[in-house]
């Protein structure tokens, strides 16, 4: 787990330091969320892999790796939605929604299609993995 972490410190930095030239793909496509703290208020960048969801925006999925308790960053999104992320290259400011139960099922498949390893998340995880759609505010 520790190669994880580092890992993800590695990259969140080399993508927020080159403006996504380096970080946006990797064998999949990458955002930078900059989530705010629900506690601290602080802004806490966090790559992930996005799921399209064109022409509303992007999807990503709360999977925290297939533990019992979703990640920091979806508490972080439901108490301040409204964040800015990088999509590759593109910077984005987006609100973030839940999908509902309905939608989630919709896209679901698709997604699955595109990373099968969230099948063993969410069986590991024990839980209704939520969704998150990022809808595009404004393109900067």
């Amino acid at each position: 787990m520790a190669d994880f972490a580092w890992f993800t410190k590695a990259h969140r930095f080399v993508f927020h330091h080159t403006h996504g030239w380096i970080g946006g793909n990797l064998g999949r496509p990458m955002v930078l969320m900059y989530t705010i703290g629900a506690k601290t208020g602080l802004i806490r960048p966090v790559p992930l892999q996005y799921y399209p969801a064109e022409p509303e925006g992007i999807m990503v999925l709360a999977s925290n790796n297939g533990q019992p308790k979703a990640p920091s960053w979806y508490y972080n999104l439901k108490a301040n939605p409204e964040i800015d992320v990088l999509a590759g290259r593109q910077k984005r400011r987006v609100r973030a929604e839940e999908l509902t139960p309905e939608k989630r099922a919709q896209v679901w498949p698709e997604m699955r299609k595109q990373n099968p390893a969230i099948e063993t998340y969410a069986a590991k995880a024990g839980r209704t993995l939520p969704i998150m759609l990022l809808r595009t505010i404004k393109v900067c």
